[in-house]
């Protein structure tokens, strides 16, 4: 028994001796643990504008600084935890070519040799950079006047973006652009229109710019006598920047190129009888100046007892002005009666008057009416002359008259207005007493009160003159100027100061932006589109 335990004992020690002799035969790699540095938490971005750069500080416990056995990849998770891959650089620099949106932004990091693989995260807020600013409609340049729409982006907190190719218009081909417009009433502000020489398209108005459909398509213009196909938008009402569009019973006005439509914003909006003319069953139409006046002023008594706003138009084969009576019937109009007051004759012909250029002022109370017109009595020298008036319905309903106090005329003086003949665009400043008009790359500002006229001389040639009142519906002030040099176009945002001794073009600070257009229209979009 001795014998034996004494064997065991002598195994034991043999065995342990053997554990400690081979202590240190094994070698072991220390794990090169990557820390990443640079990335912040959160990064905003706007869709399908902004680049994102973002330059990571990548360190490893073992190899330093020395990033050549590393692979990397960025990636992006959204909804149900799908991922895209979108680069393998170690630094970042990705356009947002994505929809609006939040996303989880991911790094990952690997080490070759070991397969140690770590991910790093920051949240990517993706904002729709059509959600607010101007929309600019023009022709682009060297592309056989291809119709190109743009914006100007405004993001709180930032910069100003200029955004290009807010539509694809490599489908439609759409050429010579024309004109934009939207209607509807207060935050429905859904029917969004740009039109061509050659037609118009309805586009989708939200955050992305897509055609809906050709207007002939749409079937809300279907009248039952021949018209002019394509039908083709020439303006539409209430518009923006003269009507707050509170009240549904501001009816919705549209005019093609023959006939004038309207409905009630609360109807489904399919009009097929054209109220161009003096009696609900006559077939005489008459031609119409191709734009649309009324006074914004609510709560007006007027059709019925109703609140109602009047609209007008130019009668062109009766040289008269015509107005629609009432939100209901939008069947026919009515001819003003003429008014001696201040010499506003709203009839015309009779004094030999035709007109050359009409617009409402951008006001939030009661809205003048602004008409040039040509004076060209047998006999006598041609004249010209201004037309202020607001429009409003008599009290006891029906009857359409200019507000007492407001008719007036102005006198232009030809010999001090330099080069009014030849003028190709006109705009009428709300604020001031002036009439703005240009002729090639001159801009002229003419005080029709204190007979005075100033100009302003641009690089380009002007294509755009119009107001700025939607931005900011108390501001009536501001005002567009946009030209093209033929290569480049350049849009201004301008004011004019206010001394009646002195009239001065202003710029202001940080609002005038070189364009890849030739500009013919501009409009607002945000949350309220006065």
């Amino acid at each position: 028994m001795k014998t034996n335990i004494a064997i065991i004992l002598s195994t034991l020690l043999c065995f342990l001796s053997a554990c400690v002799e081979d202590e240190g035969n094994y070698t072991y790699t220390p794990v090169n643990e990557v820390s990443v540095n640079g990335i912040d938490e959160r990064y905003n971005a706007l869709a399908y504008s902004d680049v994102i750069e973002i330059a990571p500080e990548i360190e490893g416990s073992v190899k330093g600084e020395d990033m050549s056995n590393y692979e990397f990849a960025w990636y992006r998770c959204y909804s149900n935890h799908t991922h895209d891959t979108i680069s393998r650089e170690k630094d970042l620099h990705w356009k947002a070519d994505i929809q609006p949106g939040s996303y989880t932004l991911y790094l990952g990091v690997k080490d070759k040799d070991t397969g140690y693989n770590r991910a790093y995260s920051t949240t990517l807020n993706i904002s729709s950079p059509y959600t607010r600013g101007f929309l600019i409609l023009g022709n682009r340049p060297n592309t056989g006047n291809l119709v190109g729409l743009d914006m100007l982006t405004m993001v709180p907190g930032r910069d100003t973006v200029y955004v290009q190719d807010v539509f694809d218009n490599s489908k439609l081909q759409l050429k010579n652009a024309k004109s934009m417009s939207y209607t509807g009433y207060y935050s429905r502000m859904t029917q969004f229109f740009i039109s061509t020489e050659e037609t118009t398209h309805k586009f989708s108005f939200t955050d992305t710019f897509e055609p809906i459909a050709e207007f002939n398509d749409l079937k809300m213009i279907e009248p039952l006598i021949p018209h002019k196909r394509p039908i083709k938008l020439i303006d539409v009402a209430m518009r923006q920047g003269v009507n707050a569009m509170y009240s549904y019973l501001y009816p919705r006005i549209y005019l093609t190129e023959d006939y004038a439509f309207g409905c009630r914003p609360s109807a489904s909006e399919y009009m097929s009888e054209p109220f161009n003319r003096y009696s609900q069953t006559s077939e005489d139409f008459f031609r119409f100046y191709p734009y649309i006046f009324y006074n914004q002023r609510k709560g007006q008594v007027g059709y019925s007892g109703s609140s109602a706003s009047p609209v007008i138009l130019y009668d062109l084969d009766n040289e008269c002005f015509s107005y629609l009576a009432g939100p209901y019937q939008m069947t026919y109009m009515k001819a003003f009666q003429n008014s001696p007051s201040h010499g506003v004759w709203m009839n015309c012909k009779p004094y030999y008057r035709t007109i050359v250029y009409g617009e409402n002022d951008f006001t939030t109370g009661n809205t003048n009416c602004n008409a040039i017109m040509k004076e060209s009595k047998p006999g006598e020298d041609v004249k010209y002359l201004i037309y202020r008036f607001v429009p409003e319905f008599s009290m006891s309903g029906g009857t359409c008259t200019i507000k007492s106090g407001t008719g007036k005329t102005y006198n232009l003086d030809l010999s001090v207005m330099t080069d009014f003949l030849n003028a190709e665009h006109y705009y009428f400043a709300s604020a001031y007493t002036l009439l703005y008009y240009s002729v090639g790359n001159t801009l002229y500002a003419y005080d029709y009160v204190n007979n005075k006229l100033a100009s302003k001389q641009f690089d380009g040639k002007i294509t755009y003159l119009q107001a700025e009142a939607s931005s900011d519906r108390y501001n009536n002030k501001w005002f567009w100027v946009a030209t093209f040099d033929g290569t480049k176009g350049h849009l201004y945002k301008m004011v004019t100061s206010v001394d009646p001794n002195k009239i001065e073009f202003i710029d202001l600070p940080n609002n005038n932006w070189e364009v890849n257009l030739e500009v013919k229209s501009v409009l607002w979009k945000g949350q309220n589109s006065w």
